[in-house]
């Protein structure tokens, strides 16, 4: 239903086309509402036919021809009426702005493919022109970058609005609409471009995504990395991490641990987007680990020789006591990479951090 009310408007035009292309004059179709009403058209409608100049009369006319049919809500003939002055008058100079209204209503109504194909005649037909201290192809190019749904025809897009206008591109959310666009067609130089763009905002946010910043910062710094730590095999990296702990082998643990978001917090905080930065020096903690190995307490670290049933396909837990490091149990955290730019990197596992405490 939501779809078929969306080409109503679309669908009026059509038929007032039809009507129009079969009636005898052209107030059969155009001039319409109340006696007054009418009387007002049809008096408009003649000084823009004696108007032969293609200029500033000629749009003073439009203009209220424009603001009679909003104010009876005929927006569909609005937008005929305006579509064909704009074939027959190819040379008037604020074809932009015609065919921008058009637009417009278009996409108030919820036409969008109708609004796109609009603002596409504005950049690929017309002039551009200041309205209010505002380019009409500049706001034409900020909606097609936001509606148009093909990945391909969306980078052009922005292609063009950073040539022609970056200057007006001053909110996060294009940058982080441009990144994604690059990402979808696999274009990761140009997504992490746009990404870094995006980073460099005080508190770049996306309304609607939450989480955007801390991915996109995750993305970035996992980019200027080798990745050395990242294993395609996880039970050859817990097996590996259990020999560096055991062994306290510290080198080891520190070309094993993630370089990018490894983290520990307890078992009460589980959302790690927001735990990304490390909060301790990995070089005392480690430090603490080599202790605790070698205290001779009896206390020495043991793992279990299963992972945690917790685990799954994309994250896995390695349960272990014995610690005097403030909590006895500790669980250390692996979970695949998430980096589309890097095939061998994407998928495979990372030691991503530990989880202090007994599961809650």
């Amino acid at each position: 239903m939501r779809r078929v009310a969306s080409l109503l408007p679309a669908l009026i035009a059509l038929a007032l086309a039809f009507f129009l292309g079969s009636s005898s004059t052209r107030g059969d179709v155009f001039v319409v509402g109340s006696d007054v009403q009418k009387k007002e058209l049809a008096s408009l409608f003649k000084l823009l036919v004696s108007e032969k100049e293609s200029g500033a009369t000629r749009y003073t006319l439009i203009q209220e021809i424009i603001a009679k049919f909003r104010e009876q809500g005929q927006v569909s003939r609005m937008n005929l009426f305006l579509t064909e002055y704009v074939n027959q008058n190819p040379s008037d100079p604020y074809l932009a702005h015609y065919l921008f209204v058009v637009a417009e209503n278009y996409r108030q109504a919820g036409a969008t493919a109708f609004a796109l194909r609009e603002y596409w005649r504005v950049l690929s037909s017309t002039t551009d022109i200041l309205e209010g201290g505002k380019s009409i192809h500049e706001q034409s190019l900020f909606h097609l970058v936001q509606l148009e749904p093909s990945a391909s025809k969306r980078r052009e897009h922005f292609e063009e609005l950073k040539a022609r206008f970056q200057y007006k591109m001053v909110t996060p959310d294009l940058y982080y609409s441009w990144g994604r666009t690059a990402e979808t067609l696999g274009l990761w130089d140009e997504a992490l471009l746009a990404y870094n763009r995006f980073l460099q905002f005080p508190d770049p946010t996306v309304a609607g995504d939450p989480k955007a910043s801390q991915r996109i910062r995750s993305l970035v710094d996992i980019s200027q990395t080798d990745r050395a730590w990242v294993r395609q095999d996880l039970n050859a990296l817990v097996a590996q991490v259990k020999r560096a702990v055991i062994n306290s082998e510290t080198q080891l643990m520190e070309t094993l641990r993630a370089k990018v978001g490894f983290f520990t917090l307890s078992w009460d905080n589980t959302d790690l987007t927001d735990t990304l930065t490390e909060a301790f020096d990995i070089r005392v903690f480690l430090k603490d680990l080599v202790l605790q190995a070698n205290s001779g307490t009896g206390n020495d670290v043991r793992f279990e020789p299963e992972l945690d049933p917790l685990s799954n396909d994309r994250e896995a837990y390695l349960r272990s006591t014995g610690w005097n490091y403030r909590i006895p149990t500790w669980y250390f955290y692996f979970r695949r990479v998430e980096y589309p730019a890097d095939p061998e990197s994407n998928g495979a596992w990372e030691w991503a951090g530990v989880f202090f405490g007994e599961k809650l």
